[in-house]
């Protein structure tokens, strides 16, 4: 392909949420492309049975009721519900410094399920399996090295020399998306001083298809129920949000000695941790987008926004913004419109940035209310998470909204 050879919209970045833009955009009727640095044939490779902790992957996301409906909508479900995941029934909160706590239930909201988890990789393997009977062209296991613009035409430069371009470029190419720094869109972030910890665990208790979350005040403890092959209901993902130090701290462990800290932080609520996968470790950044677009190029994703994991909503912003793309440019599609039309382009990044940004100041305002210590503070987080979960309506109209049911 050399650079005469040309998209409507070139999506750069094939993960869970480039994959799932790229599809949608194909089944509108537009020309897409899609630029992956993986091949093929590793992210389409067979996921082995779970038998041990170690056979699951650490990262996974707790994917809402409005993104499995997008994700219904692309063919792609029904080949992640054939596999493993897990839905989760109910999801309890709690102060570990206090006594107030606030519990949500599937049943109160009439819904199956609060949410599933699901690994990261069974995802973009489903995209990807979806993606195979589109029209979308996969440009895969090469390096993206540049970026170009000519006229009203833009696209990047590639390892192996093509030189793609489209009416419009989508950045899906993660938190340190190259393609936004070398477009020029600054970010405004800062540095939470923590580290998040994930692994795997084995649990004495079943998790009982309930999502745990402990919060304290060096950071919260997420325990979310997995599901193998047999149906074993005894595995955990945890995600560990602490600060640096004692994150340091608790890598540097043994197993066992990690394990006994586990059950300490979760106040045994699923009996002993039996067994732990290899532990990984990242730094903690919240990063937002000044824009999310520019002249004929936008962002998706991690690129546009990074969050907190406390509350899992990551992945599922990203597919609100890719619920909310699709819209506009199936609007533009049908009234023959320029994908890349700064009108079209500046509705989306309306749309999509207050949602962000006030999901991104509820989960600071989480974590600063839960990192201070002061006993009148603490009371009345306390008393206020008490009292929240003795107002079911209140309470469920909340969870409704998180989990999209609103939509």
């Amino acid at each position: 392909m050399n650079d005469t050879e040309r998209f409507d919209i070139l999506v750069v970045g094939g993960g869970m949420v480039g994959s799932a833009l790229a599809l949608g955009l194909s089944r509108q009727g537009w020309q897409v492309g899609l630029v992956e640095g993986s091949t093929r044939e590793a992210l389409l490779q067979p996921v082995e049975p779970a038998g041990s902790v170690d056979d699951f992957e650490a990262r996974v996301s707790a994917v809402s009721v409005a993104s499995q409906r997008l994700l219904e909508q692309l063919g792609a479900w029904p080949g992640l519900v054939a596999g493993r995941h897990c839905p989760y029934q109910s999801m309890a909160v709690w102060d570990g410094d206090g006594t107030g706590g606030i519990r949500f239930e599937a049943a109160e909201l009439q819904a199956p399920a609060l949410g599933t988890i699901i690994e990261n990789r069974r995802i973009v393997q489903a995209l990807f399996t979806a993606l195979a009977g589109s029209r979308v062209e996969l440009l895969d296991g090469v390096r993206v090295t540049g970026w170009w613009r000519s006229g009203d035409r833009r696209g990047v430069e590639l390892a192996d020399g093509r030189r793609p371009g489209a009416r419009l470029v989508v950045a899906a190419d993660g938190a340190h998306s190259r393609l936004r720094q070398w477009v020029g869109l600054p970010t405004r972030e800062w540095d939470y001083d923590q580290q998040a910890i994930v692994c795997t665990v084995r649990t004495a208790q079943s998790h009982g298809y309930t999502a745990w979350q402990r919060f304290s005040r060096t950071g919260p403890l997420a325990f979310l129920p997995l599901l193998n092959e047999q149906g074993d209901e005894h595995f955990c993902s945890i995600v560990w949000s602490q600060d640096t130090g004692e994150a340091r701290r608790l890598m540097a462990l043994d197993d066992t000695g990690f394990r006994a800290e586990l059950e300490h932080a979760i106040e045994q609520t699923l009996g002993p941790v039996e067994q732990v996968s290899r532990r990984v470790a990242f730094p903690l950044r919240q990063r937002h987008a000044k824009e999310y677009v520019a002249e004929g190029f936008a962002l998706v994703g991690d690129a546009a926004h990074t969050i907190h994991p406390l509350a899992g909503q990551g992945a599922n912003l990203g597919y609100g913004d890719v619920r909310v793309l699709l819209d506009e440019l199936a609007w533009a599609r049908q009234a023959g419109m320029n994908p890349a039309d700064d009108l079209l382009l500046a509705r989306y990044q309306r749309r999509r940035k207050g949602e962000n940004l006030a999901m991104m100041a509820a989960m600071e305002g989480f974590k600063q209310l839960f990192a201070r210590d002061e006993p009148a503070l603490r009371w009345l987080r306390n008393a206020g998470m008490r009292w929240l979960d003795g107002l079911g309506p209140v309470k469920n109209r909340m969870a409704a909204q998180a989990m999209g049911l609103d939509r």
